[in-house]
């Protein structure tokens, strides 16, 4: 018996117009578009996006560079942080969201702790070697912590295919 499971269904052509539409209207919010930009990957890589779609995924991001865009949370202290010891995660998933693009918010320019790319302004910069935030020391901790954007202490790696294939067998994505 196959272990293999049945191809993916495509994303009907009505549910992927809705998509990109709601990609165009959110251009100028950050943290939605990435939330868009997500969900247009997720498909890409289940093969259910259809390749009307994929030109809007390079529209996102060729309109991400160089525009200066800053996240909209109005304090980063009082955001919500998902429940996961990632501590206890790192040796198995790589700290693979320490690679992801952050982009920061008003409050941490204004806090001047947080650094950024003079290149990409108010995005967290990466170690060229690694890929890696620069924030982050050997081990693979935090050296920001307490100070880490509102991004970072929000997000929630439990259903990212890019670094989970089952978060709960613990079970990393390939790289």
């Amino acid at each position: 018996m196959p272990d293999d499971k049945p191809p993916p269904t495509p994303v009907p052509p009505d549910l992927a117009e809705a998509i990109a539409r709601v990609a165009d209207e959110v251009r100028d919010h950050p943290d939605a578009l990435r939330k868009v930009e997500y969900l247009l990957d997720a498909l890409i890589l289940r093969g259910q996006l259809p390749d009307s779609l994929r030109r809007v995924v390079s529209k996102i991001r060729a309109d991400r560079e160089p525009k200066v865009r800053l996240a909209t949370f109005t304090d980063k202290y009082e955001a919500h942080s998902p429940d996961i010891d990632c501590a206890a995660r790192i040796p198995l998933c790589g700290a693979r969201c320490c690679t992801f693009e952050v982009t920061l918010s008003a409050q941490d320019v204004a806090e001047k702790i947080v650094p950024f790319e003079l290149e990409k302004p108010y995005v967290l910069p990466r170690d060229p070697a690694t890929g890696r935030c620069t924030c982050m020391d050997a081990r693979g901790a935090c050296t920001i912590y307490a100070h880490r954007p509102a991004t970072c202490r929000t997000y929630d790696c439990r259903e990212d295919a890019r670094v989970w294939v089952d978060f709960e067998a613990r079970i990393p994505a390939k790289r």
